[in-house]
């Protein structure tokens, strides 16, 4: 287990890389700023759970604007596709941990792990159901 540090070391999420650049990018910040500001892992793994559903509602042809709510928009999935429910648990936790990080300004590193661990399984479920076989997801 090792969160990413040395530029050499590929973090827990370089399997996005196939499907988003910004996916990628927003997870392998969160691991990046782990040790130093796990208030912001939080923030940055809301914003990954978020992009990863307007991927998904895009190719689902769910209509949604800037306007339109993480929860409402994860509603709108989930009735159109059927989240299996431990795959919607992981949106909404990741939802409201960032909400939560947001707004109070600090986070536990404890917490800030378990969100990058539910990241990374919703990420995993993620590239199996929209990836196309390449690439792999190693032990976190």
């Amino acid at each position: 287990m090792g969160v990413q540090g040395d530029k050499g070391k590929r973090g827990n999420f370089q399997f996005l890389e196939e499907h988003d650049a910004v996916f990628l990018q927003l997870a392998s910040t969160a691991e990046q700023v782990f040790a130093s500001d796990p208030n912001t892992t939080l923030i940055k793994l809301r914003q990954l759970g978020e992009a990863l559903a307007q991927n998904i509602a895009a190719r689902c042809g769910i209509e949604f604007d800037e306007q339109t709510s993480q929860s409402d928009l994860l509603y709108k999935i989930n009735r159109e596709i059927g989240l299996d429910p431990e795959v919607k648990n992981l949106f909404h936790t990741l939802r409201i941990e960032g909400n939560r990080a947001t707004h109070q300004f600090q986070t536990r590193h404890g917490e800030a792990m378990n969100g990058l661990k539910l990241a990374r399984t919703l990420s995993i479920w993620f590239h199996q159901s929209f990836g196309n076989g390449n690439g792999s997801a190693e032990e976190f």
